[in-house]
């Protein structure tokens, strides 16, 4: 049985797969204006992509805004994550500015999680440490863009992420069609089984839907949808995702 990570009061890992949506505002205030509106979309976590504000304004002083977010999410949890261009995100940065960058969000304060990219194996010890250190947990993470790997690749990457530190792990492929998602629905069955920490796992694109869907099922802890503009490819509008994940709880989940 996987452990339960606790982000504020929400029980990662336990009952209904949780629902997050990223905030990708290019403004403070917009960014703002955007937690406001996945509060009404009661979203379970709110996932601030500081990538995106980064790359329309490098020299925005970043370290301001998770405590502004904070106290506009209320008790909504914040994932602070810097996601790297390499990886599908905005960031065009070294592994040290990479580090420094995220050093200076945990510094700042108010986030409840941190996404650390496992691939920035060479600052990635510093970087769990001074995250636990402040008290957050660390959400270690790898996006591959290009394709899916083998099940046996995809649950040795979650295992390297368990044995780095992270208390929870997160792996998304990109699906080109139905055998990629079955590849990754395999991958995570077995590493629920074997790992204690909840696991995360999408198939991004189109054809990996079913698996932002029905992941509960498979394992999966988190899913993410989007309130105004997706993240990353196959995210669906939070409302829908959330009657789809409530109805797959109710009727498959608790299997797993």
């Amino acid at each position: 049985m996987s452990a339960v990570v606790h982000l504020r009061d929400l029980p990662v890992g336990d009952g209904r797969v949780k629902v997050a949506a990223p905030m990708v505002s290019t403004g403070p205030e917009a960014l703002l204006e955007e937690a406001d509106r996945l509060l009404a979309a009661s979203v379970d976590i709110a996932e601030w992509r500081a990538d995106y504000l980064l790359e329309a304004h490098p020299e925005a002083p970043l370290t301001a805004l998770p405590a502004a977010l904070r106290a506009r999410l209320g008790t909504t949890p914040l994932l602070l994550t810097v996601r790297s261009a390499e990886e599908g995100g905005r960031a065009r940065l070294s592994e040290d500015e990479y580090a420094t960058t995220v050093a200076g969000l945990l510094q700042a304060g108010g986030g409840d999680a941190v996404d650390v990219e496992l691939a920035r194996a060479g600052v990635l010890p510093d970087l769990v440490a001074r995250a636990h250190d402040a008290g957050l947990p660390v959400v270690l993470s790898h996006h591959d863009v290009a394709g899916t790997p083998t099940a046996e690749e995809i649950t040795d990457r979650l295992a390297a992420m368990a044995a780095a530190g992270a208390d929870i792990a997160k792996v998304a492929v990109t699906a080109h069609g139905a055998r990629d998602v079955l590849t990754l629905l395999e991958a995570t069955v077995v590493a629920r089984e074997q790992l204690t920490l909840p696991v995360v796992t999408m198939a991004m694109g189109p054809a990996g839907l079913v698996s932002r869907l029905c992941g509960e099922v498979f394992g999966s802890a988190v899913t993410f949808g989007a309130v105004d503009q997706p993240s990353a490819p196959g995210q669906i509008d939070v409302a829908a995702l959330r009657s789809v994940v409530a109805l797959v709880h109710e009727h498959a989940g608790g299997g797993q």
